[in-house]
């Protein structure tokens, strides 16, 4: 369905730009779920710290939530990614979740060496940050996880 909705737009679009768009589809469809994940991690910071979670359980039902969203969407909106079994699903969210990890500790190294030890302003290295962090998950994503057979 959201292919087809996709696809309907697209098509009111000049044939170069529409070439353009199929050209770096599963590039564009992440930045755009990668921007909804972004509001799911706010909002889900915000509830449950609305009911009470302290900041780490707070940070850590958000980073669930957008890891858990990033995952569906990845899998099937912007990697159209099909598992045949139970195993190779729970296989590939795994392998999705650990990624994740990966670079939640990459970013987390990176901002402690550039604003702990180097004293460089945290916004501007939180933006630097964010940027390296979609190339790596986008490269995991796309090259391990839900690569093509």
């Amino acid at each position: 369905m959201f292919e087809k909705l996709i696809h309907k737009i697209v098509s009111i679009f000049p044939k170069p730009l529409q070439g353009l768009y199929y050209k770096y589809e599963s590039m564009l469809l992440y930045i755009f779920f990668g921007g909804l994940t972004t509001i799911v991690s706010i909002a889900s910071q915000y509830i449950a710290d609305y009911f009470g979670a302290n900041t780490a359980l707070a940070t850590t039902i958000s980073w669930i939530c957008a890891v858990t969203f990033a995952f569906f969407t990845n899998k099937s909106c912007v990697f159209k990614s099909k598992t045949e079994t139970k195993s190779e699903f729970f296989k590939q969210m795994l392998a999705f979740y650990g990624a994740r990890l990966v670079s939640y500790f990459l970013e987390m190294g990176f901002m402690i060496l550039t604003v702990d030890i180097l004293h460089l302003k945290m916004h501007i290295m939180k933006i630097i940050a964010q940027v390296f962090i979609l190339a790596i998950n986008y490269l995991f994503s796309k090259l391990v996880i839900f690569r093509k057979k």
